[in-house]
Formats: C-alpha cells, sequence, structure tokens
C-alpha cells in the first residue's frame, strides 16, 4: 500500500469515527430514524420515506414557531419562482364557479408574454375540457395540473366564450411568464396598466400584490410612466391582501420615498441586533401626498412598508389594521431541492416597537400596523368580498372595458379606496 493510499484510509476511517460517535451520542436521530421505519414498515396506511420525513421536518418547525415549515424539492421551486416573479405556464388565472362548478378564466394577462391571451383566450371565457379530457366535475387543483407541463409544450384547451355557446379548442404554448406585481386602476386598449384613478386622474394608482425581486423596479416605472403624462399630484399604494415577502425589496421602496433615517431594524436570538435598513438616497419618487391601503391580510414586508412610511409620517395608513407578521423567515435549502423556512429574527419598525400578534395575543395588545386617527374603514364579509370581486373585474383585460365600475360607484364598492381618495381630495384642495 502506498503512502498517498495510506493517507486516504486514515481520512476514511476519522470520518467514520467521527459520524458513529455523533450518532451514538445523539440518541434523538436514533429514535428519529427507529420512527420513521415503523411508520412505514408497519402503520395501517402505506406512507413512503419521503412524505414521513418531509412531514417530521415540518413538525419541528412548527415546534418552532408557526411560520417556520418545510417545503418538499417537488413545492421548492414555484415556492421560489413566485417570488422571483417567474412562473412556468400559459398566464391566466382561473376560479371554480361554486354554483356551477365550471372553471371561469379571471385574467388572461398577469405579466409578459401573455400566451393565452395571444391564442385567443379571454376573461369570462369558460374552460370545459383539456386535453380533450372534461374538466367541470374537478377540482380547481386539478384543473391547474391540467393546464401545467412542460415548458415550451402546448397543452389544448376547449373554451366557451362569455356570450356564445359554441366551444373553441385552442392550441396554447407553455412558456416562461414574468408576473406583474405592480398593478394600476384599469387596463388600456393595448392591455398596458393605466395607473390614474377613474373617479380622479390627479390621484394615481398603484396596487402592489407581493414585495417580489422586481417590484421595486416596477413601482419606479409605472410611477415614471404616469408622471411623464403630467397630472401625477397624489398616489394611492394598496397593499391589502399583500401577504409580503423579500425584506429586501420592502426596504428598496421604502426608500423610493424618503430622504434619510432608519427603515427597518432586524434582531435575532436574544435580541441582538442583526442589521439595520436606512435611506440611502434622496427620495426618488418625489414628495407627493401618499395614502397606503391595509387590511387584516397584509403581512410582513407590506407591514414593513407601512409601519416606515406612518412611523415617517411620510404617508397616511387608510383600512384596518394589518394582520401582525413581524418575523423575518430564511430559507435553508435541503440537499434534495426541499426547503426549510426558519424564523431566525424578528423586525422592528423605526419607532423600535416589534409588531408581531404572539400567540394568545388579543385585540387589546399592541401587534399589526394600525390606520391613521380617522382612517379606519371596517368591512364585513360580506362588504370585503363585493370589493374583492370588482377589484378582479377592473383587473381583468376587456378591450371594451365593460361592466367596469366608474366613478363613485367603484368608491361605494370599496368604501377603504373611497375613503384613501377623499383623504388625498382633501389634500390637494387645501395646496
Amino acid at each position: 500500500m502506498t503512502r498517498f493510499n495510506l493517507r486516504i484510509l486514515w481520512v476514511v476511517l476519522l470520518v467514520a469515527a467521527v459520524c458513529f460517535y455523533k450518532t451514538s451520542h445523539d440518541p434523538y436521530s436514533h429514535y428519529f430514524h427507529t420512527a420513521l421505519d415503523t411508520i412505514h414498515e408497519r402503520g395501517l396506511k402505506p406512507i413512503g420515506r419521503e412524505q414521513l420525513f418531509g412531514a417530521a421536518i415540518s413538525g419541528m418547525a412548527q415546534a418552532h414557531d408557526p411560520h417556520s415549515s418545510f417545503i418538499s424539492p417537488a413545492e421548492s421551486k414555484r415556492y421560489l419562482n413566485i417570488l422571483d416573479q417567474h412562473l412556468s405556464g400559459i398566464g391566466v388565472s382561473v376560479e371554480k364557479d361554486s354554483a356551477s362548478g365550471e372553471i371561469i378564466v379571471l385574467e388572461t394577462i398577469i405579466g409578459t408574454p401573455h400566451p393565452a391571451h395571444d391564442a385567443g383566450m379571454r376573461s369570462g371565457d369558460r374552460i370545459i375540457a383539456i386535453r380533450g379530457e372534461p374538466v367541470t366535475d374537478k377540482s380547481l387543483d386539478a384543473v391547474v395540473s391540467l393546464i401545467r407541463g412542460k415548458r415550451g409544450a402546448p397543452v389544448s384547451i376547449t373554451v366557451i366564450h362569455e356570450g356564445e355557446t359554441a366551444p373553441e379548442t385552442l392550441e396554447v404554448i407553455r412558456r416562461e411568464i414574468s408576473i406583474d406585481s405592480v398593478l394600476g386602476d384599469v387596463r388600456e386598449e393595448d392591455g398596458s396598466w393605466n395607473y390614474a384613478l377613474s373617479s380622479n386622474p390627479r390621484i394615481g394608482y398603484f396596487q402592489l400584490t407581493d414585495f417580489g425581486d422586481r417590484t421595486a423596479s416596477e413601482l419606479k416605472e409605472a410611477w415614471a410612466r404616469q408622471q411623464a403624462k403630467g397630472n401625477l399630484e397624489a398616489a394611492v399604494i394598496d397593499i391589502r391582501d399583500n401577504a409580503g415577502g423579500y425584506l429586501t425589496t420592502a426596504g428598496e421602496i421604502c426608500d423610493l420615498f424618503l430622504d434619510e433615517g432608519t427603515i427597518v431594524t432586524t434582531r435575532g436570538r436574544g435580541g441582538r441586533v442583526q442589521e439595520t435598513y436606512t435611506a440611502t438616497q434622496p427620495d426618488t419618487l418625489g414628495k407627493l401626498p401618499l395614502a397606503i391601503l391595509i387590511n387584516g391580510e397584509s403581512a410582513s414586508a407590506s407591514e414593513i412598508f407601512a409601519a416606515c412610511m406612518q412611523d415617517h409620517a411620510r404617508a397616511t395608513i387608510v383600512g384596518t389594521r394589518s394582520f401582525g407578521k413581524g418575523s423575518v423567515q430564511q430559507m435553508i435549502p435541503f440537499a434534495d431541492g426541499g426547503l426549510l423556512k426558519l424564523t431566525t429574527a424578528t423586525y422592528h419598525r423605526p419607532s423600535g416597537e416589534n409588531i408581531h400578534r404572539h400567540r394568545g395575543s388579543n385585540e387589546k395588545d399592541k401587534w399589526g400596523v394600525q390606520p391613521d386617527s380617522g382612517m379606519e374603514v371596517t368591512l364585513d364579509k360580506a362588504a370585503n368580498n363585493k370589493r374583492r370581486t370588482a377589484r378582479t373585474k377592473r383587473k381583468a383585460f376587456r378591450p371594451n372595458r365593460s361592466g367596469l365600475l366608474k366613478g363613485s360607484d367603484l368608491e361605494t364598492t370599496d368604501p377603504q379606496l373611497g375613503k384613501a381618495i377623499e383623504y388625498l381630495e382633501g389634500v390637494l384642495e387645501a395646496k
């Protein structure tokens, strides 16, 4: 045996000894494998090892806190693609009508490119078959699974257009879609967004659906496009139903509106400061009056943005109290492609407060972002559903704009937006 081979043998023996030592001195790893093997081999229901492993990791993560979780290899790529604003598909959003069971197309332009729209699909279409297979009795998830597939491959979708009775089969090529995260009031006849409110064109409307990889640059571009028209004097930024996204993106968007000051601070175990985000440049988007719309589904990065703008008195907050998620999750990759989403820090608004709603917190406790004084507008379930339905119709691309609410009708359907408009109009009139 050569001296080189002997060295390799010693290294291998040393690594084996270390592994044996760690395993023998950590009984929990033994218990874990014993439980996994026992359930897999002797349980009444056959469950694969991969599924059992995922369930075990999820259980440990959930024991840490409710915002930690395990994301399986099958879901991890799609999860990251959502935050990176890239999806593979045909570029539509659909829903299942609860009364008829039909699959209805809500939007055919949700980003770039838009293969379904280019193939002839339109908002309001009823999907009756995919690849010749009827879908009326299938669940929404099953229908979406049939639509998805290999990028670049065609899929045949049979639809009945709104107002017609004869079906039409469309050949749609699956593409990689760059998803929009900054939406305007309504779409123009060419499909582009109009960011001016129809009820008052002096006021811009920018809806942020999440805080993704491209959201800050999208907002800058949309703002500049509306400013170029010469009539942007105030703006509503709508982050209702926005569950968050990247902490860094929230910081970048705050920096667009601030000259200086703290944006957010993160603290790790024991309260140790990890990182402080501060405004680094003169406000890029100017000093126009702002109203920010929030509700109980505005969470995480949404709350960072709203809290920062509120603490710096840069915007007026309208709506209802936000969700109360003041923690930061780190994505830790596993070798097999899975992700451990683990809470590793809390974030604190410029005032120093952490807005997290802890287990057992009640309505009287301090958590979330509260609307400014006189700006709270609560909606019951029916009113909230009505608002969402109206917004869905406005987002859909309809060249003839049929069925769209105008002016005060829109504000009646969406009282929170109406309150924001009323506030901004008052500010403009007082100038």
